[in-house]
């Protein structure tokens, strides 16, 4: 359609100046024209009424990675489209050949084999009042899909990480981490933060991805004890729709998420050792492969990885690599308990007050001395966290009463731990299992079914509550077995 346009042979005897002259004029026009187009920021492309390409201009050639000669005469669902998308284009062309504009967004193949996400707007034109073909402008949005996705993730992580406070304390233990959190936080180093459930352990690792030349990038939080051990690898690098049964759609990974940015990876020690190794390459290599795909794809991403077990205990049993403990652990940092740190309790408990009095739209109830004696006396087996959730318990009573903490005598568990077996792993891994299932029938016990809190099932292992669910689901143990001691 824009095709150069011959000219026509000089006649004997005529007059061939004119003739050449509109020749020139034509063609001179024609080029205005093509060079418009051409230094346009969108793509362009013209087709048949069969979506023949007729013509492409410059921007949509580096979209596709195509050369004009490449593209000119072929049909361009199929040059331009993944196979699974040759049916709804089909049905697309017959609906334009009614006359009828569209507005879509597809996902089109280049011709390196990379997909990227395009914005198609086509018209319809018409000769001798028929429609002959369309004319559509195409906008790479493969960008606005990343923030997409980063913006459905991070609304997903919001119920997780809202309300959680800042680093607040005077303690020395405290005072020590943030020197180490300014040290680390503007290179690239791994870091390892080890400590017991419920210290804090995301509060320093986002501390670190905020004074982190990354902090424009997202942070990613992975909880490693939630994922099925069956969907680890699909959870960190992603999948191609039919992988597997129930992959009925392209997903993005984790890594892949935090391109640029920075993978939290919390209660790393629960990674199963057969992923392990697949972790470490990404550590070493910043490659990849979707579940399902035969591409690699780079990436460009920082670890900060989190646990309350002692890794380099666990590599020693051969539940954890050594090699990937040395990766993930560059830089360590140890959060104390808040049991060791006394100076901070009543500085985060008015803290958590003014922040659950603002929640529930209250008055903020006062913090008395008494109040405050109390709170530092008491054990804290579940640490902040469970200061947290005392402080916002109280609130919510003080709503319809005195303001009172509840605290009562300290867990049995403070005084004496359900024994672990870190010190003396089994020779077989089914003994462990045994052993594991033990103890936590035992805490269960313990706590009469109760999961959550200071007397809780979780508190009294020295674990998170969601760990402690997906190991329950792992042994086929029921809470409500021992609600009732």
């Amino acid at each position: 359609m824009m095709g150069a346009v011959p000219r026509k042979p000089s006649i004997a005897g005529a007059d061939t100046h004119r003739p050449a002259s509109l020749a020139s004029l034509y063609s001179q026009r024609e080029d205005f024209y093509r060079s418009i187009l051409d230094s346009l920021a969108e793509g362009v492309i013209i087709t048949d009424g069969d979506d023949r390409i007729l013509y492409v201009n410059a921007r949509m050639r580096e979209i596709s990675g195509y050369s004009a000669a490449e593209l000119i005469g072929r049909i361009g669902y199929e040059v331009l489209s993944h196979e699974k998308n040759w049916r709804k284009m089909k049905r697309r062309i017959r609906e334009r050949l009614t006359g009828s504009a569209e507005n879509y967004e597809i996902e089109m193949l280049r011709k390196d084999g990379i997909s990227t996400w395009v914005r198609v707007s086509a018209v319809p034109y018409r000769l001798d009042a028929k429609v002959a073909g369309s004319v559509g402008t195409v906008t790479c949005i493969d960008r606005q899909k990343t923030l997409e996705r980063e913006n459905e993730y991070l609304r997903d992580e919001l119920g997780v990480t809202a309300g959680t406070g800042d680093l607040i304390g005077p303690s020395a233990g405290l005072a020590r981490i943030r020197k180490q959190i300014g040290m680390v936080a503007p290179t690239n180093a791994n870091v390892l933060i080890t400590g017991e459930s419920g210290t804090g352990k995301e509060l320093v690792a986002r501390a670190i991805h905020e004074m982190s030349p990354r902090r424009a990038r997202p942070l990613v939080r992975v909880n490693c004890a939630a994922i099925p051990k069956e969907l680890f690898e699909s959870e960190f690098f992603g999948h191609v729709r039919g992988s597997f049964t129930g992959a009925i759609k392209d997903r993005t990974g984790r890594f892949e998420l935090a391109n640029g940015g920075t993978l939290f990876l919390d209660e790393v020690g629960e990674i199963p050792l057969e992923l392990q190794g697949k972790l470490l390459r990404v550590i070493q290599e910043g490659t990849f492969e979707r579940v399902g795909e035969d591409r690699t794809r780079t990436v460009d991403v920082r670890l900060i990885s989190a646990t309350n077990r002692d890794l380099e205990q666990e590599s020693g049993s051969g539940r954890f690599r050594l090699d990937l403990y040395y990766r993930l652990g560059v830089f360590p940092i140890t959060i104390p308990p808040l049991r060791e740190r006394r100076e901070d309790i009543v500085p985060l408990a008015t803290h958590f007050l003014a922040m659950a009095a603002r929640k529930l739209n209250i008055p903020t109830p006062a913090l008395l001395k008494s109040h405050s004696g109390e709170l530092e006396r008491y054990p804290w087996p579940g640490n902040v966290r469970e200061l947290q959730n005392v402080i916002e318990r109280a609130t919510i009573l003080a709503a319809q009463g005195p303001f009172s903490l509840h605290l009562g005598a300290a867990p049995k568990a403070a005084a004496a731990p359900i024994p672990t077996f870190h010190t003396a792993p089994p020779a077989a891994l089914s003994e462990w299992k045994q052993q594991e299932k033990e103890l936590l029938v035992a805490a269960l016990k313990q706590a009469r079914g109760k999961i959550y809190g200071a007397n809780g099932a979780a508190a009294i292992l020295g674990i998170k509550p969601t760990t402690l669910a997906s190991k329950l689901e792992r042994h086929g143990l029921a809470r409500e077995s021992f609600l009732n001691g």
